[in-house]
């Protein structure tokens, strides 16, 4: 079974004053953070009402946290978790895609299919496509591989996990925009590339693939 790691922070602002948080989740488990799935702070350090309990509700793809008071109308608030989930062969979320190289190696993808309503599976969100919001995502993946997502990278660095070499991909804020059209990739593809205009074209593929001009 493939596993994959992540924590979320998820800043969002209070249209009305309410004591209940729904935010979607489908097939994550959470490291508890004490008795809870989540923590709650407010974006501007102010007091947050304490959380009193979270579940998650299955039928529904729900994290639920109910709170011991309001939120505050026109407050912006973060929801803090910290989870792991399958990176399964099913084409939803953040799944992995196989193939075998010239030499005969089985090789796995991690990569993403959100729509319609699957950036749940890859982590908590508000997975209706009017709520809008700006996305900044971060890999942690193996040193010979590549990482991809919607904007370009702002920052890479190295870190030594059990004396293993892996590298740290920032990428760029994106624009407002629905869950659905959120993707992330770790791969060993290679790519080519061109610009028209002022736009870099890449297609990444199989680097022998792509070395034979395929």
């Amino acid at each position: 079974m493939y596993i994959f790691e992540g924590n979320s922070s998820v800043i969002f602002l209070c249209k009305e004053a309410t004591d209940l948080i729904l935010i979607h989740s489908n097939k994550l488990n959470y490291t508890m953070q004490g008795s809870f799935h989540a923590s709650l702070q407010a974006v501007d350090g102010s007091s947050v009402p304490p959380i009193t309990s979270t579940w998650l509700e299955t039928p529904t793809q729900y994290l639920v946290v109910q709170l011991g008071g309001l939120l505050t109308q026109g407050q912006r608030y973060k929801l803090f978790s910290i989870f792991t989930g399958e990176l399964a062969d099913d084409l939803a979320g953040f799944y992995r895609s196989e193939y075998t190289d010239e030499l005969g190696t089985r090789k796995v993808v991690a990569t993403t299919q959100m729509q319609a309503a699957d950036a749940r599976k890859a982590f908590p969100c508000f997975d209706e496509p009017a709520m809008k919001a700006n996305f900044t995502v971060t890999l942690i993946h193996p040193s010979n591989h590549t990482a991809l997502s919607n904007m370009p990278i702002s920052d890479t660095q190295q870190l030594q996990i059990n004396s293993e070499s892996w590298n740290v991909t920032k990428f760029e804020t994106t624009p407002r925009m629905s869950t659905y059209l959120l993707a992330f990739i770790v791969s060993e593809f290679s790519h080519v590339h061109t610009t028209a205009g002022n736009v870099l074209i890449r297609i990444w593929g199989r680097p022998t693939a792509i070395a034979e001009g395929q």
